[in-house]
């Protein structure tokens, strides 16, 4: 189930950055799309959203408004983190499961690291929010379909 963050809610203080790491860990972990809202302005030198991967950053007025319009036109399907009780209540209401921050944050936890050297290969993690940011690594914004190759039925080997 794709993930749906209030990232101002989520950072609680602390840098976005954070924010952005623990979606990419997770988005890789568990293989799932991830679109995080952030109240506010974008980092110097971003633009008003970022594309990393199956990761998605956007920058708004009001994250809570922009999470319940976008919920609004596609609802179901989409796990909601964040404590903000408010938000929650409108949510649930247009159909997204919700959970609290800790559940998110814990995912992120047991989810491997950019820099785990056991489970991925060292790399850097700008070095890998720039590949995502590339658009020619980027994901399908949505369900696409996959062609089939068939397998050629293999002929028997003569024997001499």
């Amino acid at each position: 189930m794709p993930w749906l963050l209030d990232g101002n809610n989520l950072a609680r203080g602390r840098d976005r950055e954070s924010v952005r790491r623990a979606a990419l860990a997770v988005a890789r972990h568990e293989r799932v799309r991830i679109l995080v809202f952030f109240d506010g302005a974008p980092p110097q030198g971003a633009g008003e959203g970022e594309k990393l991967g199956s990761v998605e950053v956007r920058y708004v007025g009001h994250a809570d408004s922009a999470i319940l319009a976008f919920l609004r036109g596609s609802g179901r399907g989409w796990r909601v983190a964040t404590d903000d009780r408010a938000l929650g209540l409108a949510a649930r209401a247009a159909g997204a499961d919700v959970v609290p921050a800790a559940s998110f944050w814990q995912k992120a936890a047991t989810a491997p690291r950019a820099d785990d050297a056991e489970r991925v290969p060292a790399r850097r993690i700008d070095e890998e929010m720039a590949y995502f940011a590339d658009s020619a690594q980027r994901l399908p914004g949505g369900p696409a379909r996959v062609a089939r190759r068939r397998a050629r039925p293999r002929r028997p080997r003569a024997v001499e």
